[in-house]
């Protein structure tokens, strides 16, 4: 029963749709948790809690779904790293970990970058070199012919 439900969340996961809310990440979660816990093996539920975090880190990276659909499936697989932390060595911890912040960083950008792409913002704060140069020798030459 756990795994036929589990792998219906898990298609609501990777598809969000309009009436979806963030709701559907967090049962997916939880019931992949206890469904972990029911298993028989330490392999088992090795392999199911892997299956919860590859899902959400596949969700997360996905670029047709919404920003803050992808956040939270990052912010849940914050709150499983410590149990990554116990199913596997402090190196391969280490890996997962910075494979997860480099994928966040390309995928979910920070929020001062996300600014409206028509807002001429960026030509405000970063003036071309040249027109520099040029407005610094003016700046220079109406300096030297005020003291001559």
């Amino acid at each position: 029963m756990y795994l036929y439900q589990l792998d219906c969340y898990e298609r609501a996961v990777r598809t969000q749709c309009a009436h979806q809310q963030i709701g559907v990440i967090n049962c997916y979660v939880n019931l992949g948790m206890q469904a972990a816990k029911t298993c028989k093996t330490a392999a088992e539920a090795k392999k199911t809690y892997f299956r919860i975090i590859n899902t959400l880190e596949e969700t997360m990276c996905d670029p047709l779904l919404s920003q803050q659909w992808r956040r939270h499936c990052l912010r849940m697989i914050k709150r499983l790293t410590p149990i990554i932390f116990e199913l596997v060595g402090t190196k391969q911890y280490k890996q997962i970990v910075t494979k997860i912040n480099t994928l966040a960083a390309y995928f979910l950008p920070p929020k001062k970058q996300q600014a409206a792409p028509n807002s001429g913002s960026e030509n405000k704060l970063k003036p071309a070199p040249l027109d520099q140069a040029w407005r610094a020798k003016k700046i220079c030459k109406t300096r030297n012919s005020v003291t001559a």
